[in-house]
């Protein structure tokens, strides 16, 4: 029943028959982590979870990361039952801020009353992680007393170096400096992620109209560093209902999206990803990956051994996987066909698939390629091509998302191919 569930980081969660959470969790490989709780012979938490639920739902995260802060909203927010029921006060973990001119974070199983805490975290470990990652980006202090040096934490970026040196007195602007660090951390901790993002660029622009030039750098290097840890990928809501088949929740409204790009009113199902893989030309490969109403359908992936081109050439090699690709009429024609690269990739596409001797289905295939390095979306007829970041969250991640599995699965096959080369 889970084996549709991504096998990268998420939160999941078990739903009653209200379409309420009874149990939120958090993954690291969430494939790998919904499996273990239908295994035969298992008691404890897993044999409550199965006798009440009608309904597991997972979102995907880009990492542990993300996942901890998704995690600890969804808890705060909904308080399921069996989170409570199965953990005590001191399973779980907060952070708070002293109250100190330049406050220090420290985490706690029991926060004070009438005292600001974000939480509850579950896991001890990933939190001291995360706190780790952030000072990078945010410096702040950790030393237990003021001193006369400078600390070490200071001199390796960690500490902003004035908040626990005894003889020196901070000007006004460095503790407001200071003291926004700590906000974004705690911000961010809340999973308020973007709107911290957008007040760094609101002040690196001002910052940059008052010829500040050091700290819209500075803040430069915030924003990209928050980038770095959550990365690009957007976060994908997939529910699985108990005992029936998979969809994505979202997949109604990414398809109205995809219509409205393509321009079309025809229903969209069926979708195949295209890619290449070689080195200089050796052991090359292809691969064809097909999603079938939002979801993968990896029966239906088929591997291409590259035959006709011994030099590197990748649209070469694509016309050739699309050319045998399409020889196979008792395979079911796609509604849109995504193929990895750009504007070059895109026409040479379309010059396989307008040959005269494929049907007029083929013909009239809907094709669009995306382009890596701007992540462009090139679709035929269009002047110019299409940033991701401005379509809507779920519809470029699904982009990207049949892009990487395309290049996955060619990467795969070719790197057996290497091997296999390597032993001769």
């Amino acid at each position: 029943m889970t084996k549709q569930a991504p096998s990268s980081a998420g939160v999941y969660m078990f739903k009653s028959g209200s379409d309420r959470p009874l149990y939120i969790g958090k993954a690291v490989n969430l494939k790998k982590r919904l499996a273990s709780y239908f295994r035969k012979n298992i008691g404890g938490k897993a044999r409550y979870l199965r006798g009440g639920t009608i309904g597991i739902e997972w979102i995907e995260t880009p990492n542990e990361f993300a996942a901890l802060i998704k995690e600890a909203e969804l808890i705060k927010k909904y308080r399921p039952k069996y989170n409570i029921l199965l953990r005590d006060d001191k399973n779980y973990f907060y952070v708070g801020a002293t109250k100190e001119k330049f406050p220090r974070l420290f985490t706690t199983h029991q926060p004070a009353q009438n005292t600001h805490f974000i939480g509850p975290f579950t896991s001890g470990v990933a939190l001291k992680t995360a706190l780790k990652f952030l000072r990078r980006i945010f410096p702040y202090c950790t030393c237990k007393k003021p001193h006369k040096r400078r600390c070490l934490t200071s001199q390796i970026g960690r500490c902003l170096g004035y908040c626990c040196v005894k003889a020196q007195t901070p000007a006004e602007r460095k503790i407001k400096e200071y003291g926004g660090n700590i906000k974004n951390i705690m911000a961010i901790l809340q999973g308020k992620k973007k709107h911290v993002i957008l007040l760094l660029k609101k002040e690196m622009r001002a910052a940059v109209k008052k010829q500040e030039f050091e700290r819209a750098a500075t803040l430069r290097d915030q924003v990209s560093g928050l980038e770095n840890i959550f990365g690009h990928a957007q976060l994908l809501e997939v529910r699985l209902p108990v005992g029936s088949r998979t969809s994505v929740g979202s997949w109604r409204k990414i398809e109205k999206n995809l219509r409205t790009i393509l321009a079309t009113k025809k229903k969209i199902s069926r979708i195949e990803g295209y890619d290449i893989s070689n080195i200089f030309g050796s052991a090359a490969t292809g691969s064809m990956v097909v999603f079938s109403n939002g979801m993968p359908v990896k029966s239906k992936y088929r591997k291409f051994k590259i035959k006709t081109i011994h030099q590197s050439n990748d649209i070469a090699m694509l016309q050739e996987v699309l050319r045998r690709r399409f020889q196979h009429k008792e395979w079911s024609f796609p509604d849109l066909i995504l193929i990895d690269g750009g504007k070059p990739q895109l026409n040479a596409a379309l010059a396989i698939l307008r040959k005269s001797y494929f049907s007029r289905e083929v013909r009239l295939s809907k094709v669009v390629s995306l382009a890596k390095r701007e992540e462009d979306l090139f679709i035929p007829g269009r002047k110019h091509p299409i940033r991701l970041r401005i379509l809507p969250q779920e519809t470029s991640y699904f982009f990207q998302r049949i892009r990487d599995e395309a290049h996955r699965f060619a990467k795969q096959y070719h790197q057996k191919r290497r091997e296999l080369l390597f032993r001769q």
